[in-house]
This record gives C-alpha cells, sequence and structure tokens, in this order.
C-alpha cells in the first residue's frame, strides 16, 4: 500500500481536521486509533460521506472549506486521547457494514510539535512483513536504530523498494539519512517471522 487515504490538513490543540476521498460505493468512513503504531486499533467513530463534526469541538473556529473530500473534524479527548501526545490513525472504508480497505498507521502529532524543530521519536516492533508507516508531514535527518540483540532489522523509504538492512543489536546499530520523507517501511526477520523492535528519531523538514 502506498497511497494515503487520508490527510490532516490542521491539527490545533483539541482539533483533528481530517480529510479523506470521497469514493462512490463506500458509505462509512471509520477511524481508528492506538497509542502506538504496533497496538490494537480501536475504532474511535465512523462517518458516513457527508462527513462529521465532534459536538465538542467549537464551530466557531472551523473555518468552511470547499472540498469533494469527505472531512471529519473531532477533539482527540472525546474519545478518551490524549490531546498532548502523539498517536497514530488508520481509516478503514466501509461498504455495507464490513471493512474493505483499511490504510497504513499515521502519526498524528501533538499541535505544539508543528511549531519548532523538536526531534519526534517513535518505538515499536517491526513485522515479519512490510509495514508502511505514514508520517504527518514531510521529515528528515532520520536516525534509525535496531533494538534487537538477534535479528535484522529492514527498513525503505518507497513501496516495493529497496530495503536497506541494519544488523542486530552489538552496541547500537544504527543508520541515519538527510533525506525527507513522508512514510518509512519497516520489516522484521524475514525467515524466522520474527518481529524486530526498533526507535527511530527525526525532525519536520519545513516547520511551520
Amino acid at each position: 500500500m502506498a497511497d494515503r487515504l487520508f490527510s490532516i490538513k490542521r491539527r490545533r490543540p483539541h482539533i483533528v481536521d481530517f480529510y479523506t476521498p470521497f469514493v462512490q460505493g463506500v458509505d462509512g468512513y471509520r477511524i481508528k486509533y492506538s497509542a502506538t503504531f504496533d497496538g490494537v486499533f480501536a475504532d474511535i467513530l465512523t462517518s458516513t460521506n457527508i462527513g462529521f463534526i465532534d459536538n465538542n469541538v467549537n464551530r466557531n473556529v472551523i473555518e468552511t472549506q470547499p472540498t469533494n473530500d469527505v472531512r471529519i473534524v473531532f477533539d482527540p479527548t472525546t474519545y478518551h486521547i490524549d490531546d498532548s501526545k502523539a498517536f497514530w490513525l488508520k481509516l478503514a472504508r466501509v461498504v455495507g457494514g464490513a471493512e474493505v480497505l483499511v490504510g497504513a498507521p499515521t502519526l498524528v502529532l501533538p499541535d505544539a510539535a508543528h511549531h519548532g524543530t523538536g526531534i519526534v521519536v517513535i518505538q515499536g516492533k517491526a513485522p515479519a512483513t512490510v509495514l508502511q508507516l505514514d508520517l504527518p508531514r514531510t521529515m528528515e535527518d532520520f536516525r534509525i536504530v535496531n533494538e534487537d540483540a538477534n535479528n535484522k532489522l529492514f527498513i525503505g523509504t518507497e513501496d516495493g523498494g529497496s530495503m536497506v538492512t541494519i544488523l542486530p543489536k552489538v552496541g547500537v546499530q544504527n543508520i541515519g539519512y538527510r533525506g525527507a520523507q513522508g512514510s518509512l517501511y519497516v520489516q522484521g526477520d524475514v525467515q524466522g517471522q520474527n518481529t524486530v523492535s526498533f526507535s527511530a528519531t527525526f525532525t519536520l523538514a519545513f516547520p511551520r
């Protein structure tokens, strides 16, 4: 999966302004949440194709945006999500009550992280199959550490592209690169079908 199913065009305290393309025949757009990319994603809301605005969001601060997309605006705290911390969302398209497509985990940063040059840190386990991790914006100054003592970690930056190997942890095994990227592709040990723990740090390419 390479295409993103949604974008977040505005992130402010207690506001996630979420857009996804309208797809003919899809009758529901379901947002799923997890504190980590490798956690269990729980359903938090399902919008119809006309969009959704959380009752806890002040409509006076939501601008009218002409769009052909489905727009979903919500306050994370409505769904018991800590608004001051980063979290992960997925989008599922729903037809007749069944999920027909589930997108990649996408990192959502708190509002404060979008205004400076602070380091973003993610940590978790790469599965034995390639996992796409979408970042909220273009990021740079990546440093990725294999924290597993026995298994290799594979990292890529494009769908179906080459993967860089990071050896098992002996001291610290890591790679770093400056190229700006919007997604990472991670994979654990293929032969042994093992997950591999890793961490990654990066910064916003164009902080605003």
